[in-house]
């Protein structure tokens, strides 16, 4: 138990000293694009470093099998820790985490970690998101529907959205989709009726030149081109080369899925972050990419860091 709580002063520590650092899938700060946060200075990587020797302690007993210590696994540690501080509804997170380290996001240390305002956009993200699959359940009631997940990563949508005809179709790397079959099945268990209709598949988008996405979702997933479909895009576009995000989005969007959202970085796409000070220079150029070249319709539209990330939702046309 000792060792649980030095990890705890270790990731504290970190973290409260690393408070200009980017949060998990936030956009590389290095050579990131205009408008995100500024790159982090030498004591900073170092507590970085610190905290990612800490975390991965944090699965040193466990017996899930769970041992990887990525980014999607300090993202669904960020969202338990921020459910647990009233500032996102996330309870299924805190579930999926190692039984024995637990207490460390539980009362009284919630208050301990000192989450800055940087993680404001993991929040927000979640928030919109969530607000466009209400909308997209609220207009299809009834009947078979479908959420895709693009870059599926440790997602929790498919345990904290369960609907009579509801499927998910999740997408991510072999490996991500491997650990995230045995955390599902830790939280789980035999109780499958507990989530939603899930079907996991693990596609390599960068690697994945000349195969068509919705095809693959299509032999693997079982999706269906006949259901309403919402397609999620949710911090991916940063590991993705641009020839393997102009092809998936290429794919996604010749087809007429009901709704898409898409809360990420564009400029791969050709929406390039920043220039001068313009009202509505973002959007103008988010709706050029989505209306114009690829014939939807933008329902909603907003942006943080000067345009480095959008917050889309869209919709085929009728």
């Amino acid at each position: 138990m000792n060792v649980i709580f030095t990890l705890l002063a270790l990731i504290v520590s970190a973290e409260a000293f690393s408070a200009s650092t980017p949060p998990p899938g936030a956009p590389p700060t290095s050579k990131g694009p205009p408008g995100a946060p500024p790159p982090p200075t030498r004591v900073q990587r170092v507590l970085d470093a610190t905290f990612n020797a800490a975390f991965s302690g944090l699965y040193l007993f466990d017996r899930s099998g769970v041992k990887d210590s990525s980014k999607n696994l300090r993202v669904l540690w960020t969202r338990a820790l921020l459910d647990k501080q009233g500032r996102l509804e996330d309870s299924v997170a805190f579930q999926l985490l190692p039984r024995g380290t637990r207490r460390i996001i539980s009362w009284p240390f919630t208050k301990a970690w000192r989450l800055t305002s940087k993680y404001d956009w993991i929040v927000d993200r979640t928030n919109f998101i969530d607000s466009e699959v209400d909308a997209f359940l609220e207009e299809f009631k009834e009947g078979e529907r479908q959420v895709v997940l693009l870059g599926s990563g440790y997602d929790t949508r498919s345990m904290r959205y369960i609907s009579e005809g509801l499927k998910f179709i999740e997408v991510d790397l072999p490996d991500v989709i491997a650990t995230k079959i045995k955390l599902v099945n830790r939280y789980v268990g035999p109780r499958r009726g507990e989530i939603s209709d899930v079907a996991y598949v693990p596609f390599d988008l960068n690697g994945a030149a000349g195969v068509s996405l919705v095809d693959t979702l299509t032999k693997k997933g079982g999706l269906s081109l006949d259901v309403p479909t919402l397609v999620i895009c949710e911090a991916v576009m940063f590991y993705l080369a641009p020839p393997a995000a102009k092809a998936a989005f290429a794919d996604l969007f010749s087809k007429n899925f009901a709704k898409y959202v898409i809360v990420d970085n564009l400029a791969k796409l050709g929406v390039t972050p920043g220039g001068p000070p313009t009202p509505n220079i973002h959007e103008e150029r988010c709706k050029k990419w989505v209306e114009e070249e690829n014939d939807k319709i933008v329902t909603k539209h907003d942006e943080i860091w000067n345009g480095a990330i959008h917050f889309v939702a869209a919709e085929s046309r009728k």
